[in-house]
């Protein structure tokens, strides 16, 4: 199932049945989930046959090793029942995990194989080299993209509709967002903004008040999200990374961490090696950094 085309469900509803899941303690017969999720009430008489929500949803989550079915059972797996009822972003980095598996993703660079999260993965991977501080819109990327992956992949968001559901996907994997500053331009813009993501990884990652080499961390940080610039995902595809510095989007993220105040970037002078973030508000259009001390954690 492709996550970007239909019978593909979207990440509300999927977290919907999560969510419910977790209230009746991590497994609910099938049938009484439906009930309650979808009331037919609600529904308008001549849709109800026809409404697949849930069954997608159920499918989706299954294939992504997010829930069992069993004997008409619906069960939370076990990383699910570790989060709780109004953890939206945990179930977020849940989802993130399982697009991002490696074994979901075999061949990706080698044919258009469609199948479960791999034109998604594909287009994040794409979308995650453009400048976060630039929105995008359907309208964009459909220039934009044309002849930026290999010619046996091809483009992954081939039209409007998949665009609508990669505007869903990317934001629910903390992989893009919104423009902060608005943008009423139509056909959902987005921007390359991944800090959700790389929040959740170096808090993960690292304790509370632990320093890290920054040349270090940024190697973590891009192996546990390898659409990332410089990831394996992203070399496959032969997607570029700027040789003499951090992706933009990878720094802009530090660089709202270090503004929102979970990490702090620092330089010292006698440090045996540093990084350079892409920084637009310099001089020189880039920031050194050598060390990172990590000054939140995920329940902040």
């Amino acid at each position: 199932m492709t996550l970007i085309n239909d019978p593909a469900s979207l990440p509300s509803p999927m977290w919907a049945v999560a969510r419910f899941l977790l209230s009746a303690g991590g497994q609910q017969p099938a049938g009484r989930a439906l009930a309650l999720l979808c009331p037919p009430s609600l529904l308008p008489e001549a849709s109800r046959a026809k409404d697949e929500t849930f069954s997608n949803a159920v499918r989706t989550l299954r294939e992504l090793g997010l829930v069992t079915a069993d004997d008409d059972h619906l069960s939370l797996a076990p990383p699910g029942r570790k989060l709780a009822a109004d953890d939206a972003d945990g179930f977020g980095a849940l989802l993130r995990a399982a697009v991002l598996d490696p074994g979901r993703n075999t061949g990706l660079s080698e044919s258009d194989d469609q199948t479960g999260p791999k034109d998604l993965v594909r287009a994040l991977a794409w979308f995650l080299t453009r400048d976060p501080f630039t929105s995008l819109n359907w309208d964009d990327v459909t220039q934009l993209q044309e002849g930026a992956l290999p010619s046996q992949v091809g483009n992954p968001i081939v039209n409007g509709f998949r665009w609508n559901r990669f505007a869903y996907w990317a934001p629910a994997l903390g992989l893009a967002s919104e423009p902060a500053l608005g943008d009423d331009r139509p056909r959902q813009p987005l921007v390359a903004d991944c800090t959700v993501a790389v929040r959740q990884t170096v808090l993960t990652a690292w304790e509370k008040d632990q320093r890290i080499d920054a040349a270090s961390a940024v190697e973590r940080i891009i192996a546990e999200l390898p659409v990332l610039p410089g990831g394996r995902y992203s070399r496959s595809l032969g997607l570029r990374e700027p040789a003499d510095r951090v992706s933009p989007s990878l720094s802009f993220a530090l660089l709202c961490g270090h503004d929102q105040g979970w990490i702090q970037l620092e330089h010292r002078s006698d440090a045996a090696r540093d990084i350079l973030l892409a920084d637009p508000d310099t001089a020189t259009g880039t920031r050194r950094v050598s060390d990172i001390t990590v000054s939140g954690s995920l329940s902040d």
